[in-house]
């Protein structure tokens, strides 16, 4: 199994919000070692590797995950459930407020690639 996580680059330079705290929950979990890439929406760069996935799997929103196991590639668009289908871990109160925010916050998050 392969777990690509897509963070997106702001036309400012700075990595969004809600990539910053995902990442900062994977390490709070222990989990950003079973990460095995990141890769960037840039919006500076439409042609940036990120903004190609977010494209090539029609995900609008940042962070998301590309998990690729046996030849077949699967898209979570949250940690929640990243965490719990994935890694098969048991959902924290951090986790739920953390997806809350974030769904709350989507439209600020979204990847401007189309």
């Amino acid at each position: 199994m392969e777990i690509t996580l897509v963070k997106k680059i702001m036309e400012n330079g700075e990595e969004c919000k809600k990539c910053a705290e995902v990442t900062e929950r994977l390490k709070a979990g222990s989990e950003l070692d079973l990460i095995d890439n990141i890769i960037f929406a840039d919006m500076r760069n439409k042609d940036s590797e990120g903004n190609r996935s977010a494209e090539k799997y029609n995900v609008a929103v940042a962070p998301f995950f590309i998990v690729e196991e046996g030849g077949d590639v699967t898209i979570y668009k949250s940690y929640m459930e990243l965490k719990k289908k994935v890694l098969k871990k048991t959902l924290e109160q951090a986790d739920i407020e953390i997806e809350e925010k974030r769904m709350a916050d989507e439209e600020v998050d979204a990847i401007d690639f189309l």
